[in-house]
């Protein structure tokens, strides 16, 4: 389980999340939606404890992951994958080096067993045989689906996807979420997808979490987000340029 309580964030006076709180708990996919640029990707760095919260905790299965030491937040990273917005490959490494790569620098993991670890997530993921691969050689799905290898070659108990699907064309959009799911039902993860995307968000949450205005405003299963009556969520979901959303924006543009 994963417990984010009261999380603030402050940037250069700019106050970017401003009481986040939610819970996620073992085996479920919540996806949390939200406008760009309005803390999504920076609620994960949280989690990740790649950023620090100036006011809140994250707790990791009833353990506050800021008053770990060091070398046991290393050890909790092992237990997050996470697949970055761009893939975020190493290009001067090959795909076996990418997807093996939190192994061979943060463990004593045998070549071998970590070699066999990388062809069965890349099979898992549908590109088996691309080991020697680099990464100016692959399309951009297939760099999302060795980020994904990557992210789970570990055997983590949670992965992160962040905005997993932009960039992409629908068909293979779609081959991503086909992908979250699978991992879903086959590894049993607790899954935390950040998208704008409602396709892809209906299709593979269990719950959706609305964030805006660095608050989380509604949470729901996709049925009840979908058919939700609070105005900013219907504007958000339906994707109109008319609503409480833009007439904010346009106020704030006015008064500056």
């Amino acid at each position: 389980m994963i417990e984010i309580k009261g999380i603030h964030k402050w940037f250069d006076g700019q106050h970017v999340l401003q009481g986040v709180d939610l819970t996620i708990r073992d085996g479920e996919t919540l996806v949390i939606i939200g406008r760009s640029g309005c803390g999504k990707s920076v609620l994960l760095k949280h989690i990740m404890a790649i950023l620090e919260p100036d006011e809140g905790d994250i707790l990791i299965d009833g353990k506050s992951i800021f008053s770990m030491t060091a070398e046991e937040q290393d050890k909790c990273r092992l237990q997050l994958g996470m697949l970055f917005q761009g893939a975020a490959l190493f290009d001067s490494l090959t795909v076996r080096e990418n997807v093996g790569f939190s192994l061979i620098e943060h463990t004593k993991t045998a070549e071998g067993v970590i070699d066999q670890k990388v062809r069965e997530k890349l099979s898992l993921v549908g590109l088996a045989g691309i080991e020697d691969l680099m990464p100016a050689s692959l399309s951009g799905g297939m760099k999302k689906r060795v980020g994904l290898a990557r992210a789970i070659c570990n055997e983590p108990k949670s992965i992160l996807y962040d905005e997993p699907t932009t960039g992409l064309d629908p068909i293979n959009a779609d081959v991503i979420n086909d992908l979250i799911l699978r991992m879903q039902k086959q590894l049993k993860v607790l899954s935390i997808v950040v998208t704008h995307d409602m396709t892809s968000a209906y299709k593979v949450a269990d719950r959706i979490a609305m964030l805006y205005r660095g608050k989380i405003i509604a949470t729901g299963t996709p049925d009840e987000i979908r058919n939700s009556k609070d105005p900013v969520v219907q504007q958000f979901v339906t994707g109109s340029a008319h609503g409480p959303i833009t007439d904010l924006l346009k106020t704030e543009t006015e008064l500056l």
